[in-house]
């Protein structure tokens, strides 16, 4: 314990407390066993306490007892009770690290109490606090690897909305943790819920797609996984041999702009029925807190255009776009956004879809005079 005591620690005092008091938990289930089903009885009640700190310090003792629980009987049942009450305390700090205690029971209790811990975690991922956040979705993780299908299906729509918005989190953990738990909800995609988790895939899929060249090396690393793992449920082959191309595992700009415009080529051509959805998407990436993200953005919309033999998305996205990358070009500070935004301007004008797109504006434009002319001649 002297050793313990004498660390030298580099978090803020409070973490270092917490940190502390699970080391000394961790070591005292170590050298005194005898003595921790006593102490967690002590604990479970100071739970229960009016002083917030005495609570942060149960919980912090507790999440690390927990680890020890496996000869504890009845006393885990009442361990995992109120670690489960408590998730909902109004300091951060007992939340997560309730969280955390109910995660780091032994695995054969784990699968036993797998339905509470989603319950608890679905709650926690829309937390007010980013630390709550971090936890519960770096606790998912652990979890789904280990979970039954049956325990995982009820809640595998909550679980797909919770994790799509944290994917837009400006906490780069946060986003990559939620990119990467997403993947491993799709090994649970195929039951009676599949259509349904379907929508959720492509409705999550232009952000992953736009964050596989994102700023942090972990976020990409995880969309590069979750990629791979969500292939197989999209409706054709041609994204699963995507994967093992060059382009797509480099860390190359130049690399994922030519990618970009392999996959522009695969939603023209085989998804046609879901461009409509995916280009909404990617519109609304333009204003992405990352200039990175709005300059993907920019390349991949660009793309689809370019590429697309459909009027349809043509006529309706052509001039929107057109008029949307003038702006960009002009008023945007990141040079990143101005370069990519002159590069998808020069896509779009070497096209097959300009062509059509200018004679689709003189011929709106010929009706106007005529309709103009007609009006005087009456006169």
């Amino acid at each position: 314990m002297g050793k313990i005591l004498a660390r030298d620690r580099e978090q803020n005092e409070k973490e270092t407390w917490i940190g502390l008091i699970g080391d000394l938990a961790g070591c005292i289930s170590i050298k005194r066993p005898k003595e921790v089903s006593s102490i967690c009885l002590i604990l479970c009640k100071s739970l229960d306490r009016p002083s917030r700190y005495l609570r942060e310090a149960a919980a912090a003792a507790l999440s690390e007892f927990v680890r020890f629980s496996d000869s504890f009987g009845s006393l885990l049942e009442q361990m995992v009770e109120g670690l489960c009450r408590h998730v909902s305390d109004e300091s951060p700090t007992v939340r997560r690290l309730c969280l955390r205690g109910l995660v780091q029971m032994p695995p054969v209790h784990v699968v036993q109490y797998t339905t509470q811990i989603l319950s608890v975690i679905v709650a926690l991922l829309d937390d007010p606090d980013e630390s709550v956040q971090l936890t519960a979705v770096s606790c998912l993780l652990t979890v789904l690897g280990s979970s039954s299908a049956d325990a995982v299906e009820p809640v595998l729509l909550n679980l797909s909305v919770r994790l799509r918005n944290l994917q837009i989190c400006m906490n780069a953990k946060i986003r990559a943790n939620a990119f990467a738990a997403f993947g491993a909800l799709s090994s649970y995609g195929f039951g009676p819920q599949r259509d349904a988790f379907l929508e959720q895939v492509h409705a999550a899929f232009p952000r992953l797609v736009l964050h596989l060249h994102d700023d942090d090396l972990g976020v990409r690393r995880a969309c590069r996984n979750t990629f791979k793992s969500i292939a197989p449920l999209v409706e054709f082959d041609g994204m699963v041999a995507l994967t093992n191309t060059h382009r797509f595992s480099s860390d190359h700009r130049g690399d994922y702009e030519d990618f970009l415009r392999d996959i522009a080529r695969q939603f023209a051509q085989h998804m046609s029925s879901r461009v409509d959805t995916y280009m909404a998407s990617i519109i609304q990436a333009f204003e992405a807190p990352w200039p990175v993200i709005q300059a993907n953005a920019i390349y991949l919309c660009s793309s689809v255009i370019a590429f697309s033999s459909d009027q349809h998305i043509s006529a309706l996205y052509y001039s929107q776009v057109f008029g949307m990358l003038i702006g960009k070009i002009s008023r945007s500070s990141d040079a990143i956004v101005r370069a990519t935004g002159s590069l998808a301007l020069g896509l779009l004008l070497k096209s097959a879809n300009s062509s059509s797109w200018k004679v689709a504006r003189l011929d709106s434009t010929d009706s106007a005079l005529t309709g103009r002319e007609m009006e005087s001649s009456r006169r």
